[in-house]
């Protein structure tokens, strides 16, 4: 077991480093952005910081300081649009980002939202997900996709039966022979890929996962989607990054999490040895970072995603990391990361 807890101490410095608002509870998303101008707060800082403050099991209780976090999460929605503004992505991921944050408080968007009205017909979810490039981008275009699902749930601007039509897309088009999305976009019937990448539409799959959880929908062919992450893995074609800050791991954990949680037997012990070997470094490394120093980390979107990776291959395997407390999945409560 590697104790971690030195470094869960080095995020906690980061979080207070990077809240630039005594009075309320706005967070920048780069402490060297902060330094410059003394004012840099962003949806995706003060989001992050929610979430890691969540993970980690450090949340705030007290009702006041929950409303300013919730009003320092809605200032960054337009009016006009309900569209939320921030640094980097796409407008269906900020938004969904935002929303998600604000359902760790128990709060909404405060106004609608109006760009994503056409949206909210049922009949435009299929040619909307049809539009999407899922052979050549399908990790960054999963972001629109899933994005769309939670910004219209989580703000609860469509029904059950739109839920039901965007659920039903999701499964007529999943890939029997990857266990993926999007049938026929990641495999040749031969067994040579389409065109992205293997683990890209992996990454891609693992976003439309949480949505399907937040409303208990199986996933279609979970063996399949275990046999392609195996194989990816077995084969040493898995590139995992050299980086320590990204959301590799919350992506690569979280597909396999899922999958187990709906067949927590098959292939088990070859699951637990992939997340085991692909992570050996990601843990040492972050074991490193605790011990060296205590400075703040510059990024907090990244570290969110380090944190996130931590919490779910810590579900997958408890006795791999000591974090003090256990941390908590986020994904286990909303349906967007």
């Amino acid at each position: 077991m590697t104790d971690l807890r030195p470094f869960i101490a080095r995020v906690m410095s980061t979080l207070a480093a990077h809240r630039y608002d005594a009075a309320g509870r706005s967070y920048g998303r780069f402490l060297s952005q902060l330094e410059q101008d003394n004012r840099h707060d962003d949806v995706y800082g003060t989001a992050d910081a929610a979430i890691l403050f969540y993970t980690l099991n450090e949340f705030p209780q007290d009702q006041e300081d929950l409303n300013r976090w919730i009003a320092a999460i809605q200032e960054h929605q337009s009016e006009h649009t309900g569209i939320f503004a921030g640094l980097g992505h796409n407008e269906l991921h900020r938004t969904a980002f935002a929303l998600s944050a604000l359902e760790l408080f128990d709060g909404k968007a405060k106004y609608p939202l109006v760009m994503l009205k056409p949206l909210m017909d049922k009949e435009q979810i299929g040619p909307f997900l049809e539009s999407l490039d899922w052979r050549e981008q399908p990790w960054g275009e999963s972001l629109k996709g899933a994005g769309l699902y939670a910004s219209l749930v989580l703000s609860e601007s469509v029904t059950e039966d739109w839920e039901r039509t965007y659920f039903d897309w999701l499964r007529n088009n999943a890939d029997p022979l990857t266990g993926l999305w999007r049938r026929d976009c990641v495999k040749q019937m031969d067994g040579s890929l389409v065109s992205a990448p293997l683990f890209h539409h992996i990454a891609g799959s693992f976003h439309y996962l949480f949505n399907l959880a937040h409303r208990k929908e199986p996933i279609p062919y979970p063996e399949r989607m275990v046999d392609t992450c195996l194989e990816l893995y077995q084969s040493g074609g898995l590139e995992v990054p050299s980086e320590l800050f990204s959301y590799f791991h919350i992506d690569w954990a979280y597909t396999i999490l899922s999958c187990l949680r709906q067949n927590p037997i098959y292939r088990k012990e070859e699951c637990e040895a992939a997340i085991r070997g692909s992570s050996e470094a990601f843990i040492a490394g972050l074991a490193k970072l605790g011990e060296e120093s205590d400075e703040p980390f510059d990024d907090l979107h990244t570290l969110c995603g380090t944190v996130c990776g931590l919490a779910a291959i810590q579900q997958l395997i408890p006795e791999l990391v000591r974090t003090g407390k256990p941390l908590r999945l986020v994904l286990d409560r909303r349906p967007f990361i």
